[in-house]
């Protein structure tokens, strides 16, 4: 399929001809031809029946007589859009470019399975800080390297880091994640002198490809990584794809371990992370006095100021005024770095210039291909422009790159539900547990499950690492399961929200399922949620149940006072929503 949409110039989430019909396999539409919207039993969901969409045909051949007539012309009908397919995907083919010499049947077989790598954690020799801080910012940073080769999965750091601590042998991740291939090694420091070991193998019997020794100067890192990339590359009769120049980097092994160690302050647990994040800003700081022309340094200072933003809002102006100083300098030191187009793309969307919005995520996402806060943002930036399918295929894709992440699990789900897809939602929020008790708490009101919905309620906070805000918000969540239950229970419950709102100067999310709510009211705190930028929820501005809001005369304001109606004029409206005497009217 990968192969066919190259050979057709197909975008897999924007497709023309090639469709995903999930749990069934793929449809091919001939230019010109209206589609016919698939049958109800076609539309069942992965998260019902998991069915890989290369094993199709043979999977549908299994299926129970249930359906007898049904399976008797899918068949048939599947292969000869496949065939099809691939009849035309060679006519386009042979339009663009001569016909290659046919290809041996082994290359054929080798070229049908994508392979896909996992860098496995490099392991310190020594136990000092810099040998540990160095070997875990040097596999973050080979993950994004690699991610730039043609035809090369690579698994995402956090997937990764899930499962090496889980087994530290490659062969054991082959069944959870899929991979073909492992990159292993280790890091030596003398002095000011790295040296590395490197090994790819076969993840599955574990014969090596290569092994080499690499003997580096701390400042040559960047060089190492594009070296090693070739290799696998090679290795792997893969083309390489354009990796950025060699940029300054920092002078010696110590600042370089700071540097890295700083990167991981910026990844802590959000119940410690507020304490971490202003560690890490501390320590950009001194990086940046001590070689301002380092732009990664100057990237990271812009990453802290603008997470620190989030957490402490009274500060927000401020910090980011100083971010957006400090990314436009990273970008102008190293415009290959992925994370200054993140700090620039974040105060677009904050501002409304939703054009500026999406094409600095999208020089992001190219920057940093396995970065996945990158391909996040860009997933919730579309879904709070209101294209909600958009956003929900990308988060699908993220599922599939990162596939023991919970945080992908938790959008996806999110998003799901907005699309009123509950089922499908329950499954993706069942593994991001216990990430987000909320989004699971909302899902199962959704799918009028209120008895799981107070016990998920009355386990708010139990958690050792659970953040404060959790246990604030638990007697609200606890009063208004049972006003599920009991609606004669929603006067105290509307006490607990607003007594929930003073302590953490927040909005309380529950508002939206009040008997009577004000939806003007709701309306202009869920766009102060998305201006602010500390939370998703926005996206019950677009949540399919929540229809009164969308209903409502404020949502036309919203609409017009924010650019999103100017924007789909000019780019086009989402499929739940249509021009209206100068406004929309959105389902």
């Amino acid at each position: 399929m990968t192969l066919l949409r190259h050979a057709l110039g197909e975008d897999a989430h924007a497709p023309r001809y090639l469709h995903t019909l999930h749990g069934v396999g793929y449809r091919f539409d001939l230019p010109g031809v209206a589609a016919p919207e698939p049958a109800a039993h076609e539309r069942r969901t992965q998260a019902e029946r998991r069915v890989e969409p290369t094993d199709t045909l043979a999977t549908e051949a299994a299926t129970s007589t249930s359906a007898p007539s049904t399976r008797r012309w899918r068949l048939p009908v599947m292969a000869a859009l496949l065939l099809g397919a691939a009849l035309l995907s060679g006519w386009f083919a042979r339009r663009l470019a001569a016909p290659p010499a046919p290809a041996p049947a082994t290359a054929v077989a080798t070229m049908a399975k994508v392979p896909t790598l996992i860098v496995m954690p490099l392991k310190p020799i020594g136990d000092g800080e810099n040998e540990r801080a160095i070997a875990a910012g040097l596999s973050d940073e080979l993950i994004s390297a690699l991610s730039r080769i043609e035809g090369l999965r690579v698994i995402a750091r956090e997937s990764t880091e899930l499962a090496a601590a889980r087994s530290p042998v490659a062969a054991a991740l082959v069944p959870r994640l899929g991979i073909s291939h492992a990159l292993e090694g280790s890091v030596r420091q003398s002095d000011n002198l790295l040296r590395f070991h490197l090994r790819l193998t076969e993840a599955q019997s574990g014969r090596t490809l290569w092994a080499r020794d690499y003997d580096r100067d701390a400042a040559d890192l960047l060089a190492l990584q594009r070296e090693v990339a070739g290799a696998v590359a090679a290795a792997l009769t893969l083309k390489l794809g354009l990796l950025p120049s060699p940029a300054a980097a920092g002078g010696d092994a110590r600042f370089l371990a700071r540097y890295f160690a700083a990167q991981e302050l910026l990844r802590t647990p959000s119940s410690s992370a507020g304490d971490a994040i202003e560690r890490a800003e501390t320590e950009f700081r001194a990086l940046t006095r001590q070689r301002p022309d380092d732009a990664r340094a100057q990237a990271g200072l812009a990453v802290a100021l603008e997470a620190r933003a989030f957490n402490r809002p009274p500060l927000a102006e401020e910090l980011r005024a100083e971010a957006a100083l400090a990314a436009a300098l990273a970008k102008q030191l190293d415009p290959n770095l992925a994370e200054p187009y993140r700090v620039q793309a974040a105060a677009a969307c904050r501002s409304n210039r939703w054009d500026d919005c999406l094409q600095l995520l999208e020089h992001a996402q190219a920057a940093s291909p396995s970065d996945s806060r990158a391909h996040f943002q860009y997933a919730m930036s579309l879904a709070a422009l209101g294209y909600i399918n958009r956003a929900e295929a990308l988060l699908r894709d993220g599922t599939e790159r990162d596939p023991i992440n919970p945080v992908w699990r938790f959008g996806h789900g999110r998003v799901l539900d907005t699309l009123g897809r509950h089922d499908e939602a329950h499954f993706q929020l069942q593994r991001s547990a216990p990430y987000s008790p909320y989004a699971r708490w909302f899902n199962a009101v959704w799918r009028g499950d209120t008895a799981i919905a107070l016990r998920l309620a009355r386990q708010m906070g139990d958690q050792a690492d659970a953040p404060q805000y959790e246990r604030l918000y638990k007697a609200s969540y606890v009063a208004a399961s049972r006003a599920l239950q009991d609606p004669t229970l929603w006067p105290q419950a509307e006490v607990q929200m607003r007594a929930s709102e003073r302590r953490t100067g927040l909005m309380n999310f529950l508002r939206v399922l009040l008997p009577e709510p004000d939806p003007a009211e709701l309306i202009a705190e869920l766009d102060l949620v998305r201006e602010r930028s500390y939370s998703s929820w926005d996206l019950l501005l677009w949540t399919r149940n929540l229809a009164y809001l969308r209903q409502h005369p404020a949502f036309q304001d919203y609409l017009r006072d924010n650019g999103i109606l100017a924007y789909w004029q000019a780019r086009g409206f989402p499929p739940q929503c249509r021009a209206h005497q100068g406004g929309a009217v959105c389902d």
